[in-house]
């Protein structure tokens, strides 16, 4: 059986604290890490400096009162033991067993409570705070919360401070539920119950939140379903802000969401196969929404049944073609997208045309797509990131995807066509006991990612990914982006996490921050 961190079972575990003290997710180790991002100084470039990672403890089985999110500076953890994390230094590639770090050394300052049940993470350049990251991270405890959380250097020193409450280290006070006191909603609707994904529009500041479970209507009824697109102003992110965009309109099927991609038209954000009913799973699916990014009621499903069938979605991320000068308005955009039953990834290329205001148009034309190719992969697909040859690449990129069955991260090579990687990243314990999950994904990726102007050529790139069943962070390094077979495991950051198999639970440690 597949051991999915995403059924709303598991939700219901009880804590293993009987007392009412407090206790708070630690800042000394991950618990069910989920959602990461990674950051480093605009223009600095490695060997000089590992950056940041952001790290959002899930307390997937509320061992604690809390989640959390730390701040880990790279060139601080494992100092104590000995064991600092090597640098992305393609002159000196890692060669050497791969490192078990449990030194966080997190400050007090570099870490903030959450809400449980922590899905993605994304993050956001702040202009009102100097291009520093806004991350936000959805959770689907009761709440239903989604946390906007500023990272700010104070003296070099990285501290994280929470966006919506403006005060405290607990950011799930005042934090924006996106179930409760909706404002303009009827009879429960709309609301996005159990958010998961969530992605920033750096164009338009746009942050989109998908929820794996359809909303019915009245609540916890079964009936009226609906599900929803939610968005929020990264700037501003607050209840009256909200906008719920429908995708089950006009006769569409509803379902959960996962993952939305940004495009410069449209919108794409994929499906799953079910949602939650009073009386257990009731069925419903698509794989595929189109949302019109200049009139949200406009939405597409494309007729991807028709060339390949898979049952559900998962992770997503676009890729922009250059424009043709003699045909500004059109848009080239390659989307990557995996599936699950079997576990796929897929490429398409779409076309289509932006509106003319010119001509009175006010929506784009309606997309063109082709299926460029279906890679088999393992099972349990979850999260991709793209690691770039070069900015702006299409065609020649390496594809990162995480697998939660199968506990590894594989490397496609769009190039050649084919995965030319699969870096285990387990520890060779017993699954039952220690078990991997990897998911969630973020790329140091300095030639593809950084900003015009940053001195410097690195042909490499770090791959981060939780592994949410151990509670780690596993460090993989690709040395040579041409030789992405290389890919080798560099380490494993903090503290492996026990499994009590008569609970099917973490072992639960109290380790205060």
């Amino acid at each position: 059986m597949r051991p999915s961190f995403l059924t709303s079972a598991l939700l219901l575990l009880a804590s293993c604290s009987a007392t009412t003290e407090s206790h708070p997710s630690p800042s000394t180790r991950f618990v069910y890490p989920s959602g990461l991002e990674f950051w480093r100084p605009a223009g600095s470039l490695p060997p000089s400096t590992n950056g940041y990672l952001f790290v959002a403890s899930a307390n997937f089985d509320s061992c604690f009162d809390s989640g959390a999110v730390m701040a880990v500076n790279l060139d601080s953890i494992g100092q104590g033991q000995g064991k600092p994390l090597p640098t992305l230094d393609p002159a000196q590639p890692f060669s050497g067993t791969p490192l078990e770090i449990t030194e966080l050394n997190v400050p007090s300052e570099a870490y903030v409570q959450i809400d449980s049940f922590a899905g993605e993470m994304a993050s956001w350049s702040n202009p009102g705070n100097g291009g520093l990251p806004r991350l936000f991270v959805p959770s689907r405890a009761k709440n239903n919360f989604l946390h906007a959380i500023d990272f700010k250097l104070d003296g070099g020193t990285g501290a994280l401070a929470c966006a919506q409450s403006g005060a405290g280290r607990d950011c799930a006070q005042n934090a924006l539920s996106l179930t409760s006191d909706i404002p303009h909603s009827a009879a429960d609707l709309p609301r996005a119950p159990s958010p998961i994904g969530v992605t920033v529009d750096p164009a338009s500041g746009s942050v989109y939140v998908t929820h794996s479970e359809a909303a019915d209507s009245p609540a916890r009824t079964s009936k009226n379903f609906a599900n929803y697109l939610v968005s929020v102003p990264a700037d501003n992110p607050v209840r009256d802000n909200l906008e719920f965009i429908l995708l089950s309109r006009d006769g569409l099927t509803y379902g959960g969401t996962d993952a939305t991609a940004v495009g410069d038209g449209y919108l794409y954000v994929t499906g799953r196969n079910y949602v939650q009913g009073s009386s257990g799973t009731v069925g419903a699916s698509f794989i595929l929404r189109l949302v019109d990014k200049f009139d949200h009621t406009h939405v597409i499903e494309p007729n991807v049944f028709s060339q390949v069938r898979i049952s559900e979605a998962r992770g997503a991320q676009v890729v922009r073609a250059p424009v043709d000068p003699a045909a500004p308005l059109v848009r080239k955009e390659r989307l990557y997208m995996l599936a699950r039953g079997p576990d796929t990834l897929l490429v398409f290329d779409f076309e289509y045309k932006l509106p003319d205001p010119a001509l009175g148009e006010v929506r784009p034309s309606t997309p063109s797509f082709r299926i460029v190719s279906t890679v088999p992969m393992p099972g349990g697909t979850s999260e991709l990131r793209l690691v770039r040859r070069s900015k702006g690449s299409v065609g020649d990129n390496i594809i990162a995807v995480t697998s939660t069955t199968d506990g590894a991260l594989s490397l496609y090579d769009e190039k050649l066509g084919q995965v030319v990687a699969q870096v285990a990243l387990g520890t060779g314990l017993n699954q039952n006991t220690n078990p991997t999950q990897s998911f969630g994904l973020a790329v140091d990726n300095p030639d593809g990612e950084l900003a015009a102007g940053a001195a410097g050529r690195i042909n490499a790139a770090r791959v981060f990914v939780t592994n949410f069943g151990a509670g780690q962070v596993t460090v993989v390094d690709i040395p040579d982006l041409n030789r992405p077979q290389d890919a080798r495991l560099v380490a494993r950051i903090g503290t492996r996490q026990e499994r009590d198999l008569r609970q099917g639970t973490s072992v639960c440690e109290e380790n205060n921050p």
